[in-house]
């Protein structure tokens, strides 16, 4: 029986959230899901569930009912700790299975007639029945058909486009039912192979059976049509071996020619076999390659890692139903829309487009910068030659020299923090100045302790020096004479290598980039879990790393792979961007706001668009 559906959400919040899953393995089997949660991260938390239990019931071994109550009863347990209201139904065949507990609610529209089929048993037991041609069935949440009322039969009149594109409308702009509105139309479809089976009448379709009672789909028995020909010339020729002479030449004869027809009858037989055998793999494999491919794309945004699993799982299937039919249509229509849209599934993009956004001459001849810092707006660049301190805003893209070899000395490196630059200086120390004003301030004289100091960053008033060669993550913190002498942050149990590091950032905790491409994590002084995940190949030979307070992500400049990594701040792949000046810049930031990423390479400043 085929099947055509259309699904309706509303507005959704972190806190709560309704969904809705339609997963079907073929034309006969589907699942079905309506759920409505209300705890923290209710939406992922949501739909990834919902995917899980629709994996749950196709891979359990049983009939569907049996299926349906397993899968419903795994589901009830991931929500012990939340409200939820949950709706899980299967079709197989001709056949409806129900199961519920708490506001939801599923009608059937028949020759236009409506019927309620919650109201034929009790919470949390098994409804089934039969499906007629040209059915509808609604399943929703409870405040999606209150919200219906009177319009319910009315909108069941519709075809499921319309049903969706006007209700999805409709319960778009109903912020006070945010979390509550979900719901999903299925009508069965007229198909040529029903003509002449006999259907459910209305009252078997609304009927509730025992599980016992559940038919289960119709296995055909009879023999394959080789049979009957086989035995029809097994008689012709028993009769023709009978007329003939008695000899023994003649008898052998038609032996052989009886033999030769018998085996080709099996023969035939078992071509047929492998044939069925084959297209059934082949259907499986390509229903869930379109399975695997639909949920990578509802999973883009929302869990990239278990998105590219998908994909990697859509391409596995559909190579296995091409090695048995290479040339099927809808095979390769398949492979070109995985094709074509594994770069979005991915939030994978390419871009050559790096336009100038400075030219670092017009601020003085020749300025080369190291390093490259962001915060309230403005820009801070260091030239540790020309020893020249530089800011721009990015707004206007005025720049201003704030200090020159006589304040910064050997300035070395340097980080700003809103209206105050911070240096490390060779033979001056670390300085604070101002960049309204330019006046300097020491926070504290070289000390001969420090090792190899590669960087430095301030945060809430502190300052944070990272020395690789000593192993240590220096600290200042401001008193009311200045700042303090210098602290050690990392805690005495805390055990780290920072002989490699590269490059720091700060957004509360601290993270240190080292050149064989780890991040490592430090929170209060103690390791933090930052662990990469769903990258589809190693970071290699990074040169620098943004992250901040003010970002929602944290970004590698993974130059040996041309590309710009996002992740989350616990080193989950979001998306990246591959392009050539990747792999030459030097360092970057990241102004998330306005959707731009500011590349440093030598004397210019690159931007490109944030996807």
């Amino acid at each position: 029986m085929k099947l055509k559906y259309a699904q309706v959400i509303g507005l959704n919040t972190d806190q709560k959230a309704a969904q809705t899953i339609f997963n079907s393995q073929d034309e006969e089997n589907a699942f079905l899901a309506i759920l409505q949660l209300g705890c923290d991260d209710a939406f992922t938390r949501g739909r990834q569930t919902l995917i899980e239990a629709a994996d749950f019931y196709f891979d359990f071994d049983g009939s569907p009912a049996q299926k349906l109550v397993a899968t419903f009863e795994e589901t009830q347990k991931k929500f012990q700790d939340a409200e939820s209201q949950l709706l899980l139904a299967a079709i197989s065949g001709k056949v409806l299975y129900l199961i519920a507990q708490g506001e939801v609610a599923a009608f059937l529209k028949r020759e236009g007639k409506i019927s309620d089929l919650l109201s034929l048993g009790s919470p949390k037991q098994l409804i089934s029945g039969f499906l007629n041609e040209m059915d509808k069935v609604l399943l929703s949440t409870k405040s999606f058909s209150l919200e219906l009322g009177e319009d319910l039969s009315k909108s069941l009149d519709t075809t499921p486009e319309e049903f969706e594109q006007d209700l999805s409308d409709k319960v778009g702009t109903l912020d006070s039912a945010s979390g509550e509105m979900a719901a999903l139309l299925i009508e069965t479809q007229k198909t040529e192979s029903s003509e002449g089976v006999g259907l459910a009448t209305e009252d078997q379709s609304t009927a509730q059976v025992s599980e016992d009672e559940i038919p289960e789909a119709e296995v055909s028995t009879k023999a394959p049509r080789s049979w009957p020909s086989i035995k029809l010339a097994t008689i012709i020729l028993s009769k023709i071996f009978q007329k003939f002479p008695s000899s023994g030449r003649s008898r052998l004869v038609l032996a052989v020619i009886l033999i030769v027809i018998i085996g080709a009858g099996i023969g035939l037989k078992f071509i047929k076999d492998s044939n069925a055998k084959q297209e059934t793999v082949f259907k499986n494999a390509l229903t869930e390659a379109e399975n695997n491919l639909n949920t990578a794309k509802s999973l883009q945004s929302l869990n990239p890692s278990e998105a590219r699993a998908k994909l990697e799982s859509a391409k596995s299937n559909l190579n296995k139903a091409t090695a048995i039919k290479p040339k099927d249509s809808r095979a390769q229509k398949l492979k070109e829309q995985i094709e074509s849209e594994s770069d979005s599934i991915l939030q994978q993009f390419q871009t050559q487009n790096f336009p100038e956004f400075l030219d670092l001459n017009l601020i003085k001849k020749d300025f080369q910068a190291t390093n490259l810092t962001l915060s309230g707006g403005n820009l801070l660049l260091l030239d540790p030659i020309q020893k020249s301190l530089v800011s721009i805003n990015l707004d206007k893209k005025s720049n201003q020299i704030i200090a020159g070899t006589d304040q910064i000395g050997e300035g070395l490196k340097a980080a700003l923090s809103d209206s105050l630059a911070f240096v490390y200086s060779k033979d001056k120390g670390v300085l604070k100045i101002d960049i309204t004003n330019q006046k300097v301030t020491t926070v504290a004289k070289p000390d001969e302790n420090w090792g190899q100091v590669i960087t430095l960053m301030p945060f809430s008033s502190n300052v944070y020096l990272l020395d690789s060669s000593k192993n240590k993550i220096w600290k200042y913190v401001p008193t009311a004479g200045g700042y303090s002498e210098k602290r050690e942050y990392l805690t005495s149990g805390t055990e780290v290598d920072l002989s490699k590091a590269v490059a720091m950032q700060i957004d509360s905790a601290i993270y240190a980039l080292t050149s064989d491409g780890q991040i490592l994590k430090f929170l209060r002084g103690a390791k933090d879990n930052f662990t990469y995940e769903g990258l589809d190949k190693g970071v290699k030979d990074p040169k620098s790393f943004f992250v901040s307070s003010d970002s929602e992500n944290l970004y590698v400049l993974d130059s040996g792979n041309q590309r710009l990594l996002i992740l989350t701040k616990t080193g989950s792949y979001k998306g990246q961007i591959e392009g050539e000046k990747f792999g030459s810049a030097t360092d970057l930031v990241v102004d998330e706001k306005g959707k731009k990423v500011y590349l440093l390479e030598g004397s210019k400043i690159y931007s490109v668009d944030l996807k």
